[in-house]
């Protein structure tokens, strides 16, 4: 039960709030008022603390969104993370200092700078902070925003503590978007990368999206080609030929499957030629690019080396890698015969 003097303290706080948080931690409950002021309540706990937190949630719920109690989360856990939750007032959920409402709110379609402002205040100093971090920065107007460049000031001091592969990845790639860190925390994380893959593979993904802001200053010798075949223009600038070299980085240290899934499709996806699919198998990834240069006189090898390219992803290494459980060193011995034609066709691309 909870006690009756927090109650009351409850029940003032949603009528004064437009958005609450709980910490968990410190056992506060916190209401953000119109003035943007924090006002505090200290719990009085008279029983467990984990069922007097979720006490307090139950009222919250039950005072702001009606006597619907533990039903409305179950909801909000089964639709908030891929973005199906609808309301004609979405600020409503803020006020329910549960996470599951603030990852809705974050995947909300209708979404204005208000309620980034209060998205981000709910989200700090939670548990799920990173992620809700991560779900604002997917949001093209934020990245414009003070806000989007604390969010990415945030993600780059929680880096050296992510241990998540996937959550690595996407961390770099969102934050290296246009203008959130300046050029030294760029050239430092670019730095970091040489020994922590994981980053790199952030920056190539950057890369793929052909962002013509996304510049980063690196010791690698980058020089652009003259390409004449139709086909091979795209290698021959300079961010091509950055995102290739990077690839080499990346695979010569190949260690973590999704690392390798996520590399290879960067190189197909950024190679994407209309002529070429998607193959499963080497030898048939090595009979298309074949195909394609019958006829092909000059700058052969190099045209075979970008359309062999164009047919990587995921699906080449996938079936192997699960059958046989690889980890560690064990995926670049195994897939040697896999890895080998790749990394042959980006030295070709990347030698004048």
């Amino acid at each position: 039960m909870l006690n009756t003097e927090d109650i009351l303290k409850l029940n003032v706080l949603i009528k004064t709030s437009i958005a609450i948080r709980i910490d968990t931690y410190k056992l506060i409950v916190v209401g953000l008022n119109t003035q943007f002021k924090e006002q505090m309540i200290n719990l009085s706990l008279t029983s467990d603390s984990d069922a007097y937190i979720k006490e307090v949630k139950e009222l919250l719920i039950n005072q702001v969104m009606g006597t619907m109690k533990g039903k409305y989360l179950s909801y909000l856990k089964h639709w908030s993370r891929i973005g199906q939750v609808t309301s004609s007032n979405l600020s409503l959920l803020l006020k329910l200092g549960e996470v599951e409402a603030v990852i809705a709110v974050s995947n909300a379609i209708k979404f204005d700078k208000n309620l980034l402002k209060l998205t981000w205040w709910c989200a700090t100093n939670t548990a799920n902070q990173a992620e809700i971090g991560r779900l604002l920065l997917t949001k093209d107007f934020v990245i414009n925003t003070n806000i989007g460049r604390n969010i990415a000031k945030y993600l780059l001091e929680l880096l050296p503590f992510i241990h998540d592969i996937e959550q690595l990845i996407d961390t770099t790639n969102l934050i290296l978007q246009k203008g959130l860190i300046n050029k030294t925390e760029k050239a430092k994380l670019w730095e970091q990368g040489q020994k922590k893959t994981a980053f790199l593979v952030g920056f190539i993904e950057r890369m793929n999206l052909k962002d013509i802001y996304f510049k980063i200053h690196t010791d690698i010798n980058i020089i652009s080609f003259n390409f004449k075949h139709q086909d091979l223009q795209l290698i021959s600038n300079k961010q091509t030929q950055l995102l290739l070299k990077t690839t080499i980085n990346i695979l010569k240290k190949i260690n973590q499957e999704t690392i390798l899934y996520r590399t290879l499709d960067v190189l197909g996806q950024y190679l994407y030629h209309p002529s070429i699919t998607f193959k499963e198998s080497i030898v048939d990834i090595t009979n298309q690019a074949n195909v394609m240069v019958c006829n092909i006189k000059d700058e052969r090898e190099k045209l075979f080396a970008r359309m062999l390219l164009a047919g990587v992803s995921e699906r080449l290494v996938v079936s192997t890698i699960s059958a046989h459980r690889l980890t560690g060193s064990a995926i670049r011995r195994k897939l040697i015969n896999i890895l080998s034609p790749i990394q042959k066709a980006l030295d070709v691309l990347t030698t004048p």
